[in-house]
C-alpha cells in the first residue's frame, strides 16, 4: 500500500497537470466559443432575417452564381500603394490581388477568388446597375501613391489614397450615396484556437462573432469604429460607420462569412496584417485576439512588445521575461527547496511514524501534522510557484499566438517563433530539462520521482505542436530552475551552514 506521503505527492502533481489542461480547455473554449459581451451586445444590435424577408433589408443582391464564376480578368495593372502591392482587373475594376509585402501574404482569400468577389465591389441594391458597376469596363490610373480607378460608361471613379499610418483612404466619385462596400471574407490564414470571421468594434465593445450562430443575413447597426473580417494574423476592414451586413453562405459544406459596409463618405481602410506598431497608430489594437484572459494577456504583451522594439529580437524579450519570473519567485523557490531538503531530513522519523501507526490511518496523519508543525514543515509550500507561472504561462501563449511578428522571427534552426518546432527538437530539450530537473531536486520518496519523470514525458508530448516561441520560454525557465536550485543548496544553504559551523568552533 502507496504510503500516506506518496498519495500526497501523486495527487498533487495530478491535480497539477489537471488544472494546466483545464486552465487551457477553458482559455480555448472562452477564447472560440464564447464571449458575454458579444452575446448581449448581438441581442441588442444583430437582426436576423429569412431569406424570404431579404427585400424588407433593402441589402443588396451580391450575384454569387454563374454568370459571377465566368468571368474571366485576364486585362491587369499591377500598383503599388506605400507597402502594398495590388493587382486590378480593367475589367470591373476588381482587386484580384492585395499583398502585404512585409509579410509577403495576400489577403484575398481563396474563396475570392473561386466565388470570383472582390473587396470593393459597390452595390446599391439594384441588380442592373450593379451589373454594369462590378462587371463594366475600368481605366486604371496609377499616381502618386494613389490610383484611379475609373468606369469607361458611367461617371463613376473609385480612388484608392495610401495614408502615411498605413491605412488607405477608398473615395468614390459620381454615384449617389448611401451604398454598400464589399469588405470581403476572413484571409486563408491558420487558426490555431484564434477567432477567424467577423470582427466589429461597435459602441465601444468588441464583438466577434460565430459563423455558426448566424442565420443567412445578419445587420449591425450602431457606432461602428472598425469592422470587418480577421483571421489569426491578418485583418480586412474599415473604420468609422453606421451600418454593417455579415452574409453566410454554403461553400464546399462549410460556412464562410462575407462582409460589406455601409458607404456614405470617404472611409479609412486597413488589408494587411495584424502588426502592432501599425494597429496602434491607426486606433485598430482592439483587433488583436486578446482573448479571455486581456487583463493579463495585453500589459504581458506590450511588454514583450517594448523589449522587442528596442532590441529587434522576440527571443531577447522571451529571455527577458523568463528572467524576470524567475527574480520575482526567488523567494517562493527559495522557500520551496528549503522545505523539500527539510522533508528529506524527517524522512526516518516519518517512517517511523508510518510503521508506528500503519494500522490508523487517521492517527497516522495526525502525527505526521503535528511532526509538520514541530518542524515548520509545509506540505504546500511547493504548489505555490507552480500555480503563480500557469496565468503567465497562459498569458504568454496567447501573445505567441497572436503576434504576427513572430510569424517571420527565426531561432537557430526554427524558421518561426510563432509555428511548431518542424523538427520537434526544442520540445525533445524541454522535456529532458524537466527530467534533470526532476532529477535534481530534492525528492525523500522515489516514487514521487517516478511520477515527476512520467509528467515531464506528457508535458513533452503536450508541447510538441505548441509555439516554437512557448517552449522556448518553458525551456529557459527550466534551465534557469536548475541554476536556482544549485544557488540555493550549494551556495547559500552551505554557506548558511557553514556560517554556523565557524559560530559554534
Amino acid at each position: 500500500m502507496m504510503d500516506n506521503e506518496s498519495q500526497f505527492w501523486k495527487r498533487f502533481l495530478i491535480f497539477t497537470v489537471l488544472l494546466f489542461v483545464f486552465i487551457f480547455a477553458y482559455e480555448l473554449f472562452l477564447t472560440t466559443y464564447f464571449n458575454p459581451k458579444q452575446t448581449e451586445i448581438a441581442k441588442q444590435t444583430v437582426k436576423e432575417q429569412k431569406k424570404d424577408e431579404y427585400k424588407n433589408l433593402n441589402v443588396p443582391q451580391l450575384m454569387l452564381g454563374t454568370f459571377r464564376e465566368k468571368q474571366e480578368y485576364k486585362d491587369k495593372v499591377s500598383v503599388k500603394l506605400g507597402e502594398y502591392s495590388l493587382e486590378i482587373a480593367k475589367k470591373g475594376g476588381k482587386i484580384l490581388r492585395f499583398i502585404d509585402r512585409k509579410y509577403g501574404f495576400d489577403v484575398i482569400s481563396r474563396v475570392e477568388r473561386d466565388l470570383k468577389i472582390y473587396p470593393l465591389e459597390i452595390f446599391t441594391g439594384n441588380p442592373e446597375i450593379d451589373r454594369k458597376i462590378n462587371f463594366g469596363d475600368y481605366e486604371v490610373v496609377k499616381k502618386n501613391n494613389s490610383v484611379e480607378i475609373i468606369h469607361k460608361e458611367l461617371k463613376l471613379k473609385k480612388i484608392l489614397s495610401y495614408k502615411n499610418n498605413g491605412t488607405i483612404e477608398f473615395k468614390v466619385e459620381g454615384l449617389k450615396t448611401p451604398f454598400w462596400v464589399y469588405v470581403g471574407t476572413p484571409p486563408d490564414d491558420e487558426a490555431f484556437y484564434t477567432h477567424v470571421g467577423p470582427i466589429l468594434k461597435i459602441n465601444d465593445e468588441v464583438v466577434r462573432l460565430d459563423i455558426g450562430d448566424l442565420k443567412g443575413i445578419t445587420e449591425l447597426s450602431g457606432n461602428i469604429e472598425f469592422g470587418g473580417e480577421e483571421s489569426r494574423y491578418f485583418f480586412k476592414g474599415v473604420k468609422n460607420y453606421e451600418k454593417h451586413i455579415v452574409y453566410k453562405i454554403n461553400y464546399k459544406n462549410d460556412y464562410i462569412s462575407l462582409s460589406l459596409f455601409l458607404y456614405d463618405s470617404p472611409k479609412e481602410l486597413y488589408y494587411g496584417a495584424k502588426d502592432y506598431a501599425r494597429l496602434r497608430n491607426i486606433g485598430l489594437e482592439d483587433a488583436l485576439d486578446w482573448g479571455a484572459l486581456k487583463i493579463i494577456v495585453k500589459p504581458l504583451f506590450k511588454f514583450l512588445y517594448w523589449i522587442y522594439e528596442h532590441t529587434g529580437s522576440w527571443v531577447i524579450s522571451i529571455v527577458v521575461l523568463t528572467l524576470i519570473v524567475r527574480i520575482i519567485l526567488f523567494p517562493l523557490g527559495y522557500k520551496t527547496t528549503v522545505s523539500m531538503l527539510k522533508l528529506q531530513e524527517l524522512a526516518p522519523r516519518m517512517e517511523k511514524i508510518k510503521q508506528k501507526y500503519k494500522d490508523d490511518p487517521v492517527k497516522m496523519q495526525e502525527e505526521m501534522m503535528k511532526l509538520y508543525a514541530e518542524t515548520g514543515f509545509n506540505p504546500m509550500s511547493g504548489c505555490l510557484p507552480i500555480l503563480l507561472q500557469i496565468p503567465i504561462f497562459f498569458a504568454l501563449y496567447k501573445v505567441l499566438i497572436i503576434t504576427v511578428d513572430l510569424k517571420i522571427s527565426s531561432f537557430l534552426w526554427i524558421p518561426s517563433l510563432a509555428d511548431k518546432d518542424p523538427f520537434y527538437l526544442l520540445p525533445i530539450l524541454m522535456g529532458l530539462t524537466m527530467i534533470l530537473q526532476q532529477k535534481l531536486t530534492p525528492s525523500p520518496d522515489p516514487k514521487q520521482a517516478i511520477i515527476g519523470y512520467i509528467t515531464a514525458v506528457a508535458f513533452t508530448l503536450l508541447f510538441i505542436s505548441f509555439p516554437a516561441g512557448l517552449v522556448l520560454y518553458w525551456t529557459l525557465n527550466n534551465v534557469l530552475n536548475i541554476a536556482q536550485n544549485y544557488i540555493i543548496k550549494d551556495v547559500l544553504l552551505k554557506g548558511q551552514a557553514n556560517n554556523k559551523a565557524k559560530g559554534r568552533g
